[in-house]
């Protein structure tokens, strides 16, 4: 992922296109908005103010506008732009409806840090807002099936109790202000409420085998007082 960014696709795209073609030349533009009616079965390169094109990045920027067809029937025209941010936009739009707005695409920084909307990640993929997926895989180790082995202590109700009640949080598990400061890695964190279901659950087999023993002495006594 360090070495293959959608920007670096972008350039070879568009360094295949100059070589390609002898028409596809730098248009000073900058004062003049576009429209996808501008790249009829094109491919055209623009320098542009930034504000010319609705783009509130760097004063200016360079853009590379696309399109397969003359007109609608072909499908939409498509702009990139390349911000001195560092940063590359996409839009794309119908002649009938106009262009839709810009997008931010991927970006890596130097060291390979990747971001969705954000200028400034700091972890291999870092993303300032929401994911949506049908399915994410977590790796995970030391799943806390040892719960379950023989031996393992998993304290009184009483002891407890008074955890919960000097602290406001179950053992082991970070408080609200550490969440908000830190957030939470998902792998932990389900590894971590494993563990307290699993000790919940020892804790439910051990109620009942204590309602049963007293439920026993409890018949017992009644036997006795006939």
């Amino acid at each position: 992922m360090k070495r293959y960014t959608i920007t670096t696709l972008l350039c070879l795209a568009t360094k295949v296109l100059l070589a390609q073609t002898n028409s596809l030349s730098m248009q000073d533009t900058r004062a003049l908005p576009s429209t996808p009616s501008s790249y009829d079965g094109s491919a055209q390169l623009h320098f542009k103010a930034s504000a010319a094109i609705g783009l509130s990045t760097s004063y200016y920027c360079t853009v590379l506008g696309l399109r397969g067809w003359t007109d609608d029937t072909g499908g939409k025209a498509h702009e990139f732009a390349f911000g001195d941010d560092n940063n590359v936009y996409l839009r794309s739009g119908f002649d009938s409806t106009g262009w839709g707005g810009w997008r931010s695409l991927l970006v890596s920084n130097v060291d390979g840090d990747f971001g969705i909307g954000t200028t400034n990640p700091t972890e291999k993929l870092s993303v300032n807002g929401k994911i949506r997926a049908r399915e994410i895989k977590v790796e995970a180790s030391n799943w806390p099936d040892y719960v379950f082995e023989e031996g393992y202590k998993v304290g009184t109700l009483e002891g407890l109790e008074s955890y919960i009640k000097a602290n406001k949080h179950l053992p082991e598990v970070p408080d609200a202000k550490e969440v908000e400061a830190n957030g939470v890695a998902l792998g932990e964190m389900n590894k971590l409420l494993l563990k307290k279901i699993e000790e919940l659950t020892l804790y439910v087999i051990e109620l009942k085998k204590e309602n049963v023993a007293q439920q026993k002495q409890l018949d017992q006594l009644q036997k006795t007082t006939k």
